[in-house]
């Protein structure tokens, strides 16, 4: 039979592996959160997006890291497009052709982030 402070002490060490054995078994989500200024309509909008997956935050910082490099390639931006890129931040501002006194038509703003899998960022934060 087993002392009650010895079963005790069992059950906590089982709960502190079981949650040690589950974070390291967590995935991670590469996320887009994205803060548009539409001059023209005057209209802001935050939205966020999910990129990629990876079983491991060292994997999910490393395709952070492409995804900039892919978004700041001057391959992929359209004309118009002026892009600054800033730690895990990239702003693009699209310029207008039609009206040179109003040059900036949009300022949009990627912020890139590596979260865990049971983090959902467009969830309302829990007070």
């Amino acid at each position: 039979m087993m002392r009650p402070g010895r079963a005790s002490l069992l059950v906590a060490f089982s709960v502190l592996t079981a949650a040690a054995t589950a974070d390291a078994g967590c995935a991670w989500i590469l996320w887009n959160d994205e803060a548009r200024l539409d001059y023209d309509t005057s209209i802001e909008a935050r939205l966020w997006h999910t990129i990629a997956a990876a079983q491991k935050k060292p994997e999910c910082e490393a395709r952070l890291r492409q995804e900039i490099e892919h978004v700041t390639h001057a391959d992929n931006l359209p004309k118009g497009v002026l892009i600054k890129a800033h730690g895990d931040a990239v702003q693009l501002v699209h310029l207008r052709a039609d009206k040179p006194a109003e040059r900036i038509a949009r300022v949009q703003t990627f912020r890139y982030v590596c979260l865990p899998d049971n983090v959902d960022p467009r969830e309302p934060k829990r007070k």
